[in-house]
């Protein structure tokens, strides 16, 4: 895929409190009919769906959710039917886009047509942001010690030397708002996208970062 010829596709999307990043592992309690059917499609067909976040409404409790305009798509990895209509489902962030037109079925599973925009290049994490990695380094490895969360919530392998997914983790954890994290995403530079996170970090103090 180039920049000259944008990627469009139709995806069933996933509006959630929080934001997917690529590479971020997310887990999924699903019971809802619609959502149920979606993931039997999706695991079907081998086909990803979106995940979005919902936006605040202004104080309008009757009108319909606000979607992001940046979302992530998903690809499930692992599956469990634990009962005929409730299944536990682990997905992996692939792909950014951006959301163009989103529609509600009968059925209440949301419909969205998206563009898809490209993957972080390969980018080097530059000495000055050494201390964010060291960081990021020190969480995985308590993770890991304490056997936090049952599994590790990262995806190996840990590209731990590249702007991009040092960036997307620390965002992913930062207890920030959704918009924040939206900006982030939208990031189309990773090392702009590293620049803000540290910049986030060490403005609020925030080196003692919590999993939530």
């Amino acid at each position: 895929m180039t920049t000259s010829e944008p990627l469009h596709r139709t995806i069933p999307l996933f509006p959630l409190g929080t934001v997917l990043f690529p590479d971020g592992v997310i887990a999924l309690k699903i019971f809802e009919a619609r959502y149920l059917d979606m993931i039997k499609k999706c695991l079907r067909e081998k086909t990803e769906f979106g995940v979005v976040s919902i936006l605040e409404n202004q104080g309008d409790e009757t009108a319909p959710p606000a979607l992001s305009q940046i979302g992530t798509l998903a690809q499930i990895e692992d599956f469990d039917p634990v009962q005929p209509a409730l299944y536990m489902t682990k997905s992996v962030g692939t792909q950014r886009f951006r959301l163009l037109s989103s529609q509600q079925e009968p059925s209440g599973l949301w419909i969205g047509e998206v563009e898809l925009l490209e993957n972080d290049p390969v980018t080097p994490v530059p000495q000055e942001h050494q201390r964010v990695v060291n960081l990021l380094n020190e969480i995985i490895s308590v993770i890991q010690s304490e056997d936090l969360l049952g599994e590790s919530p990262f995806k190996e392998p840990f590209k731990i030397d590249d702007c991009g997914w040092v960036s997307n983790r620390l965002a992913e954890l930062l207890p920030i708002s959704l918009a924040q994290k939206n900006h982030l995403l939208a990031q189309t530079n990773p090392r702009i996208r590293l620049d803000l996170v540290t910049e986030i970090i060490e403005d609020d103090d925030l080196r003692n970062l919590k999993m939530h």
